[in-house]
């Protein structure tokens, strides 16, 4: 076994096993950006428009070979 422990089964031997461990989870001390909330309203309109381009599509296809 060396200094640093067993170094088997993954991170716990570099992260310690103090109560600062809390794994990858962010921390108000942590440098790693935590995720933006996604922008609904923009979200939902992408995918309205997208829908409506693919019925739009669909309908002039239809016309055109039926």
């Amino acid at each position: 076994m060396n200094a640093r422990g067993s170094g088997v089964g993954g991170r716990e031997s570099e992260m310690g096993n103090g109560p600062d461990a809390v794994g990858f989870a962010p921390t108000p001390h942590s440098l790693l950006p935590t995720p933006k909330e996604p922008n609904w309203p923009l979200l939902y309109g992408i995918v309205l428009t997208e829908l409506l381009i693919l019925i739009a599509a669909f309908y002039a296809f239809t016309k055109a070979f039926a």
